[in-house]
């Protein structure tokens, strides 16, 4: 049977009811800091995306020259 990590040491713990069995718990991160990752993300991949269209597109052909008739 897996052993379970140790416990971060007593000073790292929070709250007066604390029964010295819990993890530290992890409030994450506010929201505006999430949108502010998920916008950076966003135009992480627009720039990849926008300079790789050059290569995905066909070849264009070059303008064909008026002949001349006559």
């Amino acid at each position: 049977m897996a052993r379970r990590p140790r416990l971060p040491p007593p000073d790292w713990r929070r709250g007066e009811n604390d029964d010295g069995d819990d993890w530290p718990v992890d409030r994450g991160r506010p929201l505006g800091l999430r949108l502010l990752a998920l916008v950076g993300a966003l135009a992480f991949v627009m720039l990849g995306i926008n300079s790789l269209l050059p290569v995905l597109q066909r070849p264009q052909q070059p303008p064909s020259l008026p002949s001349h008739a006559g």
